[in-house]
């Protein structure tokens, strides 16, 4: 083969595997556009700058803790009446039907991130957890720490004094979507209130579906 007849054959080769590339990464782009979900599915996943917390063990939690798996977050407190002991019942009933289900390989971490760290003790974290599942994650930070990831999720969290007296009557209004995070630890999705666990596991699976397609 002449070197001009290379050249053009090599070019061809490139042409097509950009071509089969600009498609595929289409023809991805309408999938995520298309899949229907309780919440809303980033076209882009949003990458996540430097974190640290504390988890429910007295373990570091960054964000080097999101990568390598799917992870479900969800903003809550130990005092909160309804939205979250809701929300974190609607995990585990979700979690315990992907174990059963033989077509899920990824099981999602499960992560309640304090949004109350002057309350939320480590220990008292570990307790609310492992009430709804002992493979749950609790997390704390200080409250500098806590607003800095709460602003970098968009999520958004408020002090509203109740009746009662002394500095611990008071309750908080919270954001309380889901967020799922992709193996590579971007943020990947929210997933809207109110929270059914049949619900979130089909939300779930169709995401990986699409991901991994």
């Amino acid at each position: 083969m002449s070197r001009k007849n290379l050249i053009l054959s090599v070019l061809l080769i490139f042409a097509l595997v950009a071509t089969a590339i600009y498609f595929g990464r289409e023809k991805k782009a309408e999938s995520i556009k298309d899949t229907k979900i309780n919440g809303i599915l980033l076209p882009s996943s949003q990458k996540i700058t430097n974190f640290a917390f504390t988890d429910h063990n007295g373990k570091t939690f960054t964000e080097q803790n999101l990568k390598n798996h799917w992870t479900m977050m969800f903003f809550g407190f130990t005092n909160c009446a309804m939205v979250c002991p809701t929300t974190m019942a609607e995990l585990d009933s979700m979690y315990k039907q992907l174990e059963k289900d033989k077509d899920v390989k990824e099981m999602p971490q499960i992560v309640m991130v304090s949004v109350d760290p002057e309350r939320d003790t480590m220990e008292k974290m570990n307790e609310y957890v492992n009430t709804f599942n002992p493979k749950f994650l609790g997390v704390r930070a200080d409250i500098t720490e806590t607003v800095a990831l709460e602003h970098q999720l968009h999520i958004a969290a408020a002090k509203i004094e109740s009746d009662g007296t002394g500095a611990n009557h008071y309750t908080i209004n919270h954001t309380a979507e889901i967020l799922l995070f992709n193996p590579k630890g971007e943020l990947q999705a929210y997933l809207s209130y109110p929270h059914k666990g049949d619900k979130l596991a089909v939300d779930y699976k169709n995401i990986l579906l699409t991901h991994n397609g």
